[in-house]
């Protein structure tokens, strides 16, 4: 009976235990919302894919309702991500420019990057994500 026992538990042990890797909740704060007008773009990426502009691994689209807005990614694995965000004022989902090509509703980036002639690489913008966490990032608006 103990020898039986003893089996038991050793084949116990050397079978693996699968666990769901742990997912983590990513809270955006969008401050500076100069308007109501339109909707708040928020766009996450990974780092695969070209950032800002191609594919994001996933986005939401809210009403622009007061000076902030507060959207979260649930079910995120840890790892490298960068945000962009726009008010898209006019409700066209893309970003507008002038004829100098400069845009005309607002924009931003995490760790709130620029770039120097255009929008900044994913490097600039990234941040790690590792456990439960708040960005916050403020819009910039160029022709106000």
């Amino acid at each position: 009976m103990k020898t039986l026992l003893t089996l038991i538990l050793s084949i116990a042990l050397l079978i693996p235990v699968t666990q769901k890797p742990k997912t983590i909740t990513l809270t955006v704060v969008v401050d500076g919302i100069k308007n109501d007008n339109g909707y708040i773009g928020v766009a996450l990426f990974d780092g695969y894919g070209d950032f800002p502009e191609g594919e994001a691994l996933a986005s939401k689209y809210v009403e622009a309702d007061g000076s902030s807005i507060e959207v979260t990614f649930e079910n995120l694995e840890s790892g490298e991500y960068a945000l962009a965000i726009i008010h898209d004022e006019n409700g066209n989902e893309e970003m507008d420019y002038n004829e100098y090509e400069m845009p005309t509703e607002g924009f931003g980036f995490s760790n709130n990057a620029m770039g120097e002639m255009g929008p900044p690489d994913f490097s600039d913008a990234s941040f790690t994500l590792a456990s439960d966490n708040t960005h916050t990032i403020d819009l910039i608006y160029m022709n106000r």
